[in-house]
């Protein structure tokens, strides 16, 4: 488990960076900040993640021998 623990970690920088651009878009089709604990937030960041690139930052942390 603990194997697991620091792969999930290692994957949160990549996370952070997913919100912060998410929370910009949807701020700039708003006309105002949006919080990352918006629920349109919450849910385009699971979906960006869920569809593929969290495959992609799985693959290149393997790769990186994370």
């Amino acid at each position: 488990m603990d194997e697991q623990a620091a792969f999930i970690r290692s994957e949160i920088p990549d996370v952070k960076i997913i919100v912060q651009n998410e929370c910009w878009l949807e701020g700039e089709r708003r006309g105002a900040p949006v919080d990352s604990r918006d629920p349109a937030i919450q849910q385009r960041v699971a979906d960006i993640i869920l569809n593929g690139v969290g495959a992609f930052l799985r693959q290149r942390q393997e790769s990186k021998g994370a």
